[in-house]
């Protein structure tokens, strides 16, 4: 059973099964994250706990639940998907940004109630902003420990025990005892006496390991405490290790099992040591214990999260390596569709597993970086929508295809989208999709100063659709890891204000698109690194390298200068694939689609 089989059998005696567990535990309401415990979007099976209790897929959001009410919270990629997923009859669906959990709480919190929060998934952040006004209106917060949805979830699976393994210093690039040394001076610059730690790629990270704990993410569910020597507790299931320790880097790390986490955290504590805690990416329940020994908790950006972001040699020639492989990948799958769709229908699904195919015959290849979004038409203005086991929707001729997909590799993570088309388009399309690629072209090109924030740069790739009244109620760009999580913080490009800075050896994607809610969605999605452009500037500079559908472009939207960024693109692309492509029919798709435009 995955995620969407999961949603897909939602029913009314779910929310009657939480509630009755909601009435024993004394609870008035109970809020629902998607995250789990290492908050993370990519969770098990068994923490699909968002899932289960409204039927909702996507892999961003929340919910909450009353005795009478419920309402879940998603964002822009997810509005079109939760209204057709979850039920109106039996929750009110609010924008997770523009009308937050506060203010409903507001609206519905009642002097008296209890709303319960699991400690080790809800985060400080969230908490800071939900407490005021449960207190102002006169409710309370209690944390509760088993989840009442776990009570409730009679069939919940039993999570599986998978092999950690040792990711060796030629592949990663630096020891583990070395990038110790660095975290421990940032700890003690900042004034730190402990790191709590839960991210599972930030520990994979450190650590140089990595495991198959959770489906396409290369990573080992643990948690961990840093000290401002260097010095590792490190929480993990003592299976995953098997008999090969001595095969990790673990000098100077001691081991516990999970479960000691939060008890450990408070053993080590003597009063009045300073732990630093991300305000998004740790558990509110560990400040609450560092708070009861009497420890000053720091609330602020985890600095292992901004140094695994900054590559280093090893770790972006491996990732422009992986991107290469990957990008064959992606030509062989976009001739093989368009000769498919030519002579029949092609399903979703279909297409999911064709990319699949075409990446395991590639080097290095490991497994998906996340589960591909296939949507044809309607399907595609669901921003993160994935085909249902049945084979989802039919591509054919006159179908407007978004495809977005991408690997893991043992030398790096990928991830690209393409919009596509298999015959004329409509003149509709063409504008919308020369938009989106307008602004796909300005940020490739921008110059700025290194040290710049992603909401700086964001009106860039949106301001051609801003000049018809137009824009897409998602990021611009997110951070890639190596051979590590798709969606790696604290790089980000988008309208909110994230303070982390861009520099040089970051690698993150740029992805403007428009979709039209029942019709069509357009996207197109670059990988990139980072790269310096003359003293204190910066770029991005494309891993990726897919051509893009030139029947879609219209030629008279487009600048003398985008045209020339669109050829010279396609003649690098042509250039460093050529050589790779071994099938004749594969190596013909690419030179006649990367000719120059015309017009």
């Amino acid at each position: 059973m995955d995620r969407l089989q999961i949603a897909a059998r939602w029913t009314p005696a779910r929310l009657a099964s939480l509630r009755a567990e909601m009435a024993r535990s004394g609870l008035d309401g109970f809020i629902i994250p998607r995250w789990d415990a290492h908050q993370s979007e990519y969770v098990l099976v068994a923490d699909e706990r968002l899932a289960w209790a409204t039927g909702f897929s996507g892999t961003w959001g929340l919910a909450i639940v009353t005795r009478d009410r419920a309402a879940i919270l998603v964002d822009g990629r997810y509005t079109v998907q939760a209204r057709t997923e979850v039920s109106g009859a039996h929750f009110e669906q609010r924008h997770l940004y523009e009308e937050p959990l506060d203010r409903w709480l507001a609206e519905h919190a009642e002097k008296g109630e209890v709303y319960g929060y699991d400690p080790l998934i809800l985060n400080p952040a969230l908490y800071a902003q939900i407490e005021p006004t449960v207190i102002q209106q006169g409710a309370s917060l209690r944390a509760v420990s088993p989840n009442p949805i776990d009570r409730a979830w009679s069939d919940r699976p039993v999570n599986p025990i998978k092999p950690a393994f040792p990711f060796p210093v030629a592949c990663s690039g630096e020891t583990s005892a070395s990038k110790r040394r660095r975290l421990a001076e940032r700890l003690r610059g900042a004034g730190a006496d402990l790191l709590v730690e839960t991210q599972t790629d930030n520990i994979a990270w450190l650590l140089n390991w990595r495991g198959d704990d959770v489906p396409d993410n290369p990573v080992v569910q643990a948690f961990m405490l840093v000290d401002a020597t260097g010095g590792v507790d490190l929480f993990v299931d003592p299976r995953k290790l098997g008999d090969a320790v001595a095969d990790f880097e673990l000098d100077g790390v001691t081991l516990h099992p999970p479960s000691a986490f939060l008890e450990r955290l408070s053993q080590r504590l003597q009063g009045g040591e300073r732990v630093s805690m991300d305000p998004r990416f740790s558990p509110v329940g560990a400040a609450m214990a560092a708070r009861d020994a009497r420890a000053t908790v720091q609330i602020e950006a985890n600095p292992l999260t901004a140094l695994k972001a900054v590559k280093n040699p090893v770790e972006l020639a491996g990732l422009r390596a992986a991107s290469r492989r990957d990008s064959v990948a992606w030509v062989r799958f976009l001739a093989w569709l368009e000769a498919e769709v030519a002579v029949r229908q092609v399903s979703e699904m279909e297409t999911e597993a064709q990319i699949s195919a075409y990446r395991q015959e590639q080097e290095h290849y490991f497994s998906p970086s996340f589960r591909t979004i296939a949507g044809a038409d309607a399907n595609g203005a669901m921003c993160h929508y994935n085909a249902p086991p049945e084979g989802g929707a039919l591509i054919g001729r006159d179908s407007l295809f978004l495809i977005d997909s991408g690997g893991q590799y043992l030398d790096g993570t990928t991830d690209t989208t393409r919009t596509v088309c298999f015959s004329e388009p409509p003149a509709v399309w063409r504008k919308h999709y020369t938009l989106v690629l307008k602004g796909h072209i300005r940020l490739a090109t921008l110059r700025f100063p290194d040290g710049t924030r992603g909401y700086q740069i964001d009106a860039f790739a949106r301001e051609a659709l801003w000049a018809y009244g137009l824009d897409y109620d998602h990021g611009t760009g997110h951070g890639v890891g190596h051979f590590l999580s798709v969606h790696e913080h604290p790089q980000r490009i988008g309208k909110d204000p994230v303070m982390a800075p861009i520099t040089a050896g970051m690698t993150m994607t740029n992805e403007p698109g428009y979709y039209e809610a029942g019709r069509y969605g357009i996207r197109i999605e670059n990988l990139c690194e980072v790269v310096e452009d003359g003293p204190g500037f910066i770029r991005l500079r494309d891993m990726t390298l897919v051509p893009l559908d030139r029947r879609l472009i219209d030629l008279d939207l487009l600048s003398e200068q985008e045209r020339a960024w669109v050829d010279a693109y396609h003649a690098r692309v042509r250039d460093e694939l050529r050589d790779l492509i071994a099938h004749p029919f594969d190596l013909g798709w690419l030179i006649a689609n990367t000719e120059p435009l015309v017009g």
